[in-house]
């Protein structure tokens, strides 16, 4: 009788829980993409912000990051 039971709750609880369990992996993977988007924007940003740095005659070298090579600019630039 205990088994049952047991059967029962479990299987009532997994017909409750698996449509919210879905429900968050979809809103999580909404939630990754938004980010994702965001994170491309600020290193598209970014690199625009290098590159005219880069047209006004401070180079860049080789293999570089470019948060690198904007942190080295403005720190060269506020010590004149």
């Amino acid at each position: 009788m205990s088994f049952d039971l047991f059967f029962s709750a479990y299987s009532t609880t997994s017909q409750v829980m698996f449509p919210i369990l879905v429900l968050i992996i979809i809103l999580l993977i909404r939630d990754l993409a938004k980010y994702s988007k965001i994170s491309e924007k600020i290193h598209k940003r970014l690199k625009n912000i290098s590159e005219i740095i880069e047209e006004n005659g401070y180079m860049k070298k080789p293999k570089e990051n470019i948060l690198i090579f904007i942190e080295r600019y403005i720190k060269k630039n506020s010590k004149d």
